[in-house]
């Protein structure tokens, strides 16, 4: 390797005053602080590269600068960058629990949905029968396999970058609603339904989020269920379940039309409607705290896996009474090649 830079990028921060008469204001060791690189790196992917500290930080903590790990997207919350998507899918598995029934659970997609509000019964019963009389304009209707017998499964996969073999993608405000309405009300059953999200981004490990965990709003709309719109039961819930959706166990949505061998005695009209979500949303990038007031840590290493240059970022400082203060912020750029041979 042929340079070795260590950039300082910032001044020590202005410490905020106790007290104008507090004696112990500033109370604290001046920084003197050094990262270098050591001497005996071989920069080759896959062996350690070490970091030496010398001076008198109390702590440090250090963002790596490979994937997940720079500093430059510390706050940085969503990927714009659509080469980078490689993949954003959504699967639904589909059980039958008695009958025949065809078509009794719907779903849909759209980016074009502002979403529900799940406390205002009167504006979000609106927004509803607005999608229902619209005939579902925006909305993408998703087929799904249902089994052919009770009990058993079926899986759908559906491409949200292509979601209707058009090239048309939901990811940038997606919005998934599951409609439970059967035919009549002779024949309501029961069903059993898991559904996940999978994003897979260029260099980062695929991300899955089953349908729970995109903020569903439940509302039931028949009059009968009036003063109890957004009324579900989860796993532990005591009690008869006959005509809720039901949460949590060993599936992620049960919709009990039937209990005991009793029916719901009126037509179940329950909506599903997941909150609005770019897709293209990343968790911010980490550091690593490595030296805290009473450590003693003289070097760090981490491994590189993959060939490339690499900018770490170093925060160092001290701390006083009032807490950590004085922080500069260091970079150490260098480059990891590709190992040869048996090396």
């Amino acid at each position: 390797m042929k340079t070795q830079r260590i950039t300082y990028l910032a001044a020590a921060l202005t410490l905020a005053m106790a007290g104008s008469s507090c004696e112990h204001d500033e109370i604290y060791e001046p920084l003197e602080f050094a990262v270098q690189l050591s001497p005996t790196n071989t920069y080759k992917a896959g062996d350690p590269v070490v970091f030496n500290f010398s001076g008198n930080a109390d702590f440090i903590t250090i963002w790596n600068g490979d994937t997940g790990h720079e500093y430059r997207y510390r706050e940085r919350t969503v990927l714009d960058a659509p080469d980078r998507l490689e993949a954003c899918e959504l699967n639904l598995e589909f059980s039958r629990r008695s009958g025949a029934n065809v078509g009794d659970v719907q779903f849909y997609v759209t980016d074009r949905f502002g979403g529900l509000t799940g406390s205002d019964a009167a504006t979000d019963k609106a927004r509803i029968e607005a999608i229902e009389s619209g005939n579902f304009d925006g909305w993408i209707p998703l087929e799904i396999e249902e089994p052919s017998s009770s009990g058993k499964w079926s899986l759908t996969t559906h491409d949200l970058l292509d979601v209707d073999g058009n090239g048309t993608s939901v990811n940038d405000n997606f919005c998934l609603l599951m409609r439970w309405h059967p035919a009549s009300a002779a024949a309501q059953r029961n069903y059993y339904i898991n559904a996940s999200v999978k994003v897979q981004f260029r260099d980062y490990s695929a991300t899955t989020m089953k349908i729970t965990e995109l903020d569903p709003i439940c509302f039931n709309r028949p009059d009968e269920m009036a003063g109890k719109e957004y009324e579900t039961y989860t796993a532990s819930s005591t009690g008869s379940k006959l005509g809720y959706l039901q949460t949590g166990g060993n599936y992620d949505v049960i919709l009990n039309g039937t209990e005991s061998s009793v029916v719901c005695p009126y037509r179940i009209d329950t909506w599903y409607v997941t909150t609005p979500l770019k897709l293209n949303m990343i968790p911010s990038d980490t550091g690593q705290s490595i030296k805290g007031v009473t450590d003693d840590v003289k070097s760090y290493s981490h491994i590189y896996n993959e060939p490339g240059t690499y900018t770490a970022t170093i925060l160092a400082g001290n701390g006083n009474y009032q807490g950590e203060s004085g922080i500069r912020t260091y970079e150490v750029t260098f480059t990891v090649v590709e190992k040869i041979g048996g090396e």
